[in-house]
C-alpha cells in the first residue's frame, strides 16, 4: 500500500480552489469540513488544507493544524479513495476553534472519506 502524499496529489491550482468555492458540494464532520468537486481529466484525487486564521492567529497553529490533517489523510487515503473510480478536487477545511486531539481528527476525517466513497457510487 502506497502511503504517500506526492505533488502531484496535492491541490495547488487557484482556479481550480475558487471554482471548489464557487461550485463545490461539501460534507462536514466536526472538526473537518470537505468541500469538493468531480474532476475528470485527472488520474489522481487532489487535496487541499486550509485553517483560518480569523480562528487561529498564530501561523505555527495553523501549521500545525495542517500538518495534522496532511498526516490523516495520508495515512487513511489508500484504504478509501484509491478502491474509487472517480477522481475529486478537495478541500480540507479545519472549523473547529480549539486545537484538535489526533485521535478526535482520524475519526471524522475516516468519516468523511466513507461518506466521499459512498458519493462515488
Amino acid at each position: 500500500m502506497n502511503f504517500r502524499l506526492p505533488p502531484s496529489e496535492k491541490l495547488k491550482s487557484s482556479k481550480t480552489i475558487a471554482q471548489i468555492f464557487d461550485e463545490g458540494k461539501s460534507f462536514s464532520k466536526f472538526p473537518i469540513k470537505f468541500i469538493f468537486i468531480p474532476l475528470e481529466n485527472t488520474q489522481k484525487t487532489r487535496a487541499a488544507f486550509a485553517v483560518p486564521k480569523r480562528n487561529f492567529k498564530f501561523a505555527v497553529t495553523r501549521n500545525r493544524i495542517k500538518r495534522q490533517l496532511r498526516e490523516v489523510y495520508r495515512l487513511q487515503k489508500p484504504h478509501y479513495l484509491l478502491n474509487s473510480g472517480k477522481n475529486f478536487a478537495l478541500l480540507i477545511l479545519f472549523v473547529g476553534k480549539d486545537k484538535p486531539q489526533y485521535a478526535q481528527l482520524e475519526k471524522s476525517m475516516i468519516a468523511l472519506l466513507k461518506k466521499l466513497e459512498d458519493e462515488n457510487s
